[in-house]
């Protein structure tokens, strides 16, 4: 029985594996058995309850302490990655710090080192010098054929890609989203072969990874295949549902979280505001939270008037990627996209989910509160490598002030048809093929190396 790792540490890994097609088509063949590294029991007792075939087997995997070497390459990752993400990071770094030494050191280092013959180099002695082995127990069990690392860029992941290759096996790693490249620091050890959304993030992985173009394969986003292949509520149904007024129409906004923004309410306010007084005429509102954050409940109980989606499920107490939606949450977002009016949000990937349904967007490209630090100033974040691409399509208005983001909010809703060429661009150049079929993709490149 030919045996594959899988690895669902993050949210985003088991929405794109565990909640497509890609679980099904890989689970249909009972000569192979999959076995889902996961980092703690709970996120496997709550994964089990749902995906339990005959060939499913659940592992915990879990790092000790690194040696030294291995925390000094897993350090040195940022600090080879050239993009304006990461010289955005280092600014915000240094605001909170203001320690200007290591901000220049920083700066001085990234410059000099970032580039392709150094990263080489730095791959070579990260693979012989390490020396950790956390994982040759279950390598020893399974004796895998294939490792496939649906995230890629942490150090456990890291580690999986290790043990593999000093063991001959073969490893396939998995860019599951359109920021990480480019945000995350570079990829410590190549994998055999790589699997991308796009075109431009292959072009990335090229770039900042060094990863042969031959070696990489273009799928999809097989967690858009739900906007496909599923069919949403109707609008009277969704209405319903959320208690909305059928006869007006409906304004979504994702907040920032809170994390990275203390405005998120103070916009809610805005947006409750112009509705009242009819500055926005005949709309509604409605809230969606993020999956992977947390929103203050004090703050909740003052807006009773508030309709919201608070979707996910959260394994920690804190912000991250240790989160996971529902079959229910997702159909949820699919409803939400297919019948809203528009989309209204900062920097994130519901800009491209919206654009998918040829729904105007809006992101506020002003500061509801000008003296925070930049990591809580939103408008920010369009400095990102990924963002600034979506932004040159043309799918996204940014108004740069109150008036003009009232403005635009009355335009959308009066002629959705604006910009809708440019929401066409967006969704070319993110979604590569949105024919339903990604999943497929993504598990045939993974059965044809097993």
């Amino acid at each position: 029985m030919r045996t594959i790792f899988v690895t669902i540490f993050q949210g985003a890994e088991a929405k794109n594996i565990l909640r497509t097609d890609v679980y099904k088509h890989l689970i249909v063949n009972p000569e192979l058995r999959l076995v889902f590294l996961a980092g703690n029991q709970d996120r496997i007792d709550y994964y089990r309850k749902e995906f339990n075939a005959p060939n499913v087997v659940y592992e915990v995997a879990e790092m000790g302490k690194m040696g030294f070497w291995n925390r000094f390459f897993s350090n040195l990752k940022f600090h080879l990655l050239n993009t304006e993400t990461a010289d955005l990071r280092r600014e915000m770094i240094f605001e909170e710090t203001h320690n200007r030494r290591r901000y220049r050191i920083s700066r001085l280092v990234n410059r000099v080192f970032a580039r392709p013959i150094v990263r080489k180099l730095v791959r070579l002695l990260d693979y012989f010098l390490v020396r950790d082995q956390f994982f040759a127990a279950l390598f020893d069990k399974y004796e895998p054929s294939l490792v496939f690392c649906a995230h890629l860029f942490d150090d456990q992941e890291t580690q999986l890609l290790r043990e593999a290759k000093r063991r001959g096996v073969k490893t396939i790693g998995f860019v599951n989203s359109w920021d990480k490249m480019t945000a995350r620091g570079i990829v410590r050890l190549l994998p055999d072969r790589l699997v991308v959304f796009n075109e431009l993030v292959k072009a990335e992985a090229i770039r900042y990874a060094d990863m042969p173009a031959g070696k990489i394969v273009i799928a999809g986003i097989p967690q858009y295949d739900w906007h496909v292949n599923y069919q949403p509520l109707s609008k009277g149904e969704f209405f319903r549902k959320k208690n909305l007024d059928v006869s007006k129409k409906l304004v979504v906004y994702a907040p920032m979280g809170k994390t990275f923004s203390n405005s998120d309410w103070d916009i809610i306010d805005l947006l409750h505001n112009w509705m009242a007084d009819g500055q926005i005429r005949s709309a509604q509102l409605m809230v969606r939270f993020q999956p992977n954050d947390f929103f203050d409940e004090a703050e909740m109980q003052k807006r009773p008037w508030l309709i919201y989606d608070r979707p996910g499920i959260r394994f920690s107490k804190e912000r991250g990627v240790d989160w996971d939606m529902s079959f229910d949450d997702i159909r949820g977002l699919t409803d939400t996209l297919a019948n809203a009016d528009l989309f209204i949000c900062y920097a994130s990937s519901m800009s491209v989910d919206a654009a998918v349904f040829d729904k105007p967007v809006i992101n506020i490209d002003f500061e509801v509160r000008p003296k925070e630090l930049m990591s809580k100033s939103p408008t920010y974040f369009y400095k990102m490598t990924h963002y600034a691409k979506a932004a040159r399509t043309g799918g996204i208005r940014y108004p740069e002030s109150k008036e003009e983001f009232l403005k635009d909010i009355n335009d959308y809703l009066d002629n959705p048809k604006l910009d809708d060429l440019g929401r066409h661009r967006l969704v070319g150049e993110q979604c590569w093929k949105l024919d339903g079929h990604s999943s497929e993709r993504v598990a045939k490149i993974i059965l044809e190396n097993a």
